[in-house]
Parts: C-alpha cells; structure tokens; sequence
C-alpha cells in the first residue's frame, strides 16, 4: 500500500466572511437603538401612572393570559426574578396584581391581574398604540408586518 501524502502547504479555503457593515448599519445596533429609542419615550408615559417598563410587560402579560406563575413572568418579561419580585411587590401594593401560592406546587407562585391593574393597563394601552403609530408613520402596512415577521424570526434563532 503507497504511503499517503499530505500537503501541508495547502489549507481548504475558508467562507469568505461578510464585510462589516459599520455600527450604523449593523442589525444588533440597530435593533438595540430602536428599543431604546422606543423605551425612552414608553417611559415618559408610563411615568405619568408611575410604572416602570417592569410594571408594563407584567401588565401587558397578564391582561392576555392571567395566572401566570414567576417563572412564565420572569421568561416573557425577560426579567430577573429578584427584579420581578420587586416589581411584583410594588404592582400589589398599587392593587394592581395579587401573589398567590399555588395550591399544587409549594415552590410556584401565581400571580393574578386585579380589575385595578386592568383599568390601569386600558388607561395606558392608548397612548402606548399612539406611540407605536408615531414611530411607524410614514411605514406601509406590509412593511411593519414583515419587519415583525423578520423580528421573530431572529428571535426563534436566538
């Protein structure tokens, strides 16, 4: 059997990496300044009911599924769980939420919206959509649909 030869010499070549687009155009920065562009604003009016943008996703979540636990919380708000808790504290305080235990699970706590906490999510709900048309002026239709489209694409990737 003849010996093997190898060249060292010669390396497979490797993809050619795409050109950096600069920070300007670079999806992740892009993404990341309109949140906080959006965030900024958001804050300006939940600060008028003095909530957070905790306070808000927690609202938000619970206004279309109640009786979430922590963890689902946690996982939808993209919250840590100590600030949660703290936001929880201070959602129930406002008589916005109630904290439960669950009756089947000693370690799982269920939060539940309060008819206060509704109220309070319809009063800013308004002007949270003027604030989204605001900032899609001048966008067709089918546009946002496909930016929200692309939007969950790369977070199913993610």
């Amino acid at each position: 059997m003849p010996a093997r030869v190898v060249d060292r010499m010669s390396k497979p070549e490797a993809p050619e990496a795409p050109e950096y687009p600069g920070h300007e155009l670079f999806l992740p920065y892009l993404v990341n300044k309109a949140t906080t562009v959006l965030n900024v604003r958001l804050q300006k009016i939940l600060d008028l009911q003095g909530l957070t943008l905790t306070h808000w996703r927690v609202l938000a979540f619970l206004s279309r599924q109640d009786d979430l636990t922590m963890g689902e919380l946690a996982s939808n708000t993209m919250t840590e769980q100590s600030t949660l808790s703290r936001s929880l504290r201070a959602l129930e305080t406002q008589g916005f939420v109630l904290r439960e235990a669950s009756p089947n699970d000693s370690r799982a706590v269920h939060v539940h919206l309060l008819a206060a906490g509704r109220a309070a999510f319809d009063d800013i709900l308004k002007s949270v959509l003027g604030l989204e048309a605001e900032f899609t002026r001048g966008i067709a239709p089918a546009d946002i649909e496909c930016a929200r489209g692309v939007l969950l694409k790369i977070i199913a990737n993610g």
